[in-house]
């Protein structure tokens, strides 16, 4: 059989009456697919067993497509696979003039920069089935309006790129459109009455579960929306409450207007935040009473963090990731100092058990880091990502029991210190450091010992480079290892 079989030319082979007909079998073809769904080049002759072997490959092989590889093929083909595809890139129109195929099964429709003048041909892509379009600009006026009238299962639109196109029938599309559970988009450069007017829309979606706006969301908008919706006129209009469906939402906003969020979003489960910081003495505590999942902080020029502004994330159960960092960020430029007290560290993270992600990209002036790293460890089992300017001192975990952090995957430090003075800087001590470390990480993939936003290994003091160098190799002799146990059988699977 030839392995090398196009996706324009499959055909069919003729087999002996004494093919066993188990291979029909769903339970049977299912098995066997599963193995083959990976390897493309194995379901093309896969595809040339049967006529049951042929639809179920090729429906594994056109699952996903995209304008390119169908214009590819034959037209006579494109018959055949498109009711198969599922995901569909659209760049351009078909290039032949029947092209109106049948995409019954179409779910997800990605527009890729795809020319205005061609509204009309992608109409065919419409299916009522259609659940997800992402586009990169801004979707066109009379696609927009097909979008309501003929996709009423139409559940997410996301909008992945900024566009500088006129928005107002954007803003239409949602006044009537019934059945958008998730919105991502940018308002931006909307003036402040547009702005206003695509807010008032959103928040009027039946069926709004999840919304991420793009660019900043201004503490004007949010309370003439407020005052809007609170005039007794605009809620006689109103059939519902504001945002009554909304769960999740993810903004970019300013510290003035956190105080609006949590009587905008009444609803909301879980909140996403970008606070920009560009004065000084703005006060963090509304964000104690949201709920938070994501959240940055961006500091501007100027503007310094204190470590007891933070203590409100003490009520942040659910909290997954933390970011602060300056505003501009310069990778090149001089690292700016994060005055923050061991104690306040402590109390922050003590009941942050979901964290995943901690990035402070600042240098901390901690007094006692050893034990506000092991405390950060065992409140937070979960944390996998951590970027923290201060030095680790790997002998202090020597007697520790247990792993500090078992999740833990990447992590960047400013140095490895020896405070307690085992040894001299060489390479038995480091071996022992990084052997240390590996107990206390076990998946620990990367590690970085360098007081500095760019990776330049030749900037880092003799100590640091060599525990990093002896780590690097405990992991790679580990995974080599993992692999030669696996060759012979010996893994448990």
């Amino acid at each position: 059989m030839d392995t090398e079989i196009r996706l324009g030319s499959l055909s069919l082979q003729t087999l002996p009456q004494t093919t066993p007909s188990a291979l029909s079998l769903p339970e049977v073809l299912s098995c066997i697919f599963s193995f083959l769904k990976h390897n493309r080049k194995t379901l093309r002759s896969a595809a040339c067993v049967s006529q049951v072997w042929f639809d179920e490959a090729t429906r594994l092989l056109w699952d996903r497509s995209n304008t390119n590889a169908l214009t590819a093929v034959e037209a006579s083909r494109r018959i055949i696979y498109a009711p198969k595809i599922r995901e569909f890139t659209l760049r351009a129109v078909l290039d032949h003039p029947n092209s109106n195929l049948d995409f019954r099964l179409l779910r997800i429709l990605h527009f890729d920069h795809f020319p205005e003048s061609q509204d009309v041909n992608a109409s065919q892509f419409l299916q009522p089935a259609l659940e997800e379009v992402y586009f990169r600009g801004w979707p066109h006026t009379i696609l927009l309006q097909e979008l309501n009238t003929r996709c009423p299962n139409l559940r997410s639109m996301v909008q992945t790129k900024p566009s500088f196109k006129e928005k107002h029938k954007f803003i239409e599309f949602l006044a009537s459109n019934q059945s958008l559970q998730r919105v991502q988009l940018t308002l931006i450069p909307l003036d402040k009455d547009r702005m206003l007017a695509a807010f008032l829309a959103l928040s009027r979606l039946p069926k709004l579960e999840d919304l991420t706006v793009l660019g900043e969301t201004y503490n004007g908008t949010l309370a003439r929306l407020q005052r809007l919706l609170s005039d007794s006129d605009s809620k006689a209009s109103c059939s519902k409450p504001f945002f009554d469906s909304i769960r999740r939402v993810k903004l970019t906003t300013g510290v003035p207007a956190l105080s609006l969020l949590s009587s905008t979003f009444s609803a909301m489960t879980t909140i996403s935040l970008v606070v920009h910081m560009r004065t000084e003495g703005q006060s963090l505590e509304a964000l104690a009473r949201l709920p938070l999942e994501n959240l940055e902080l961006s500091l501007g020029i100027g503007v310094r963090l204190w470590s007891h502004e933070l203590l409100f994330l003490r009520n942040a159960k659910n909290l997954k990731r933390l970011i602060i960092k300056p505003e501009p960020f310069n990778p090149r430029g001089r690292m700016s100092t994060f005055q923050c007290s061991s104690t306040h560290f402590e109390q922050i993270f003590e009941k942050l058990s979901a964290l995943d992600t901690l990035l402070i990209w600042f240098t901390l002036d901690m007094s006692n880091s050893y034990t506000a790293l092991k405390k950060l460890g065992r409140s937070c089992p979960k944390l996998e990502n951590m970027r923290l300017y201060m030095p680790i001192d790997l002998m202090a975990w020597l007697h520790v029991p247990d792993p500090l952090f078992p999740s833990l995957k990447f992590a960047w430090v400013s140095t490895v210190s020896d405070s307690n003075g085992f040894g001299n800087t060489n390479d038995s001590n480091a071996e022992l450091m990084a052997q240390i470390l590996n107990r206390h990480a076990p998946k620990l993939d990367r590690f970085v010992a360098l007081n500095s936003y760019d990776f330049r290994p030749t900037n880092a003091d003799p100590l640091s480079s060599l525990v990093m160098r002896w780590h690097g190799r405990i992991k790679e002799t580990g995974q080599t290892r993992h692999a030669r146990e696996e060759t012979r059988g010996t893994v448990n699977r």
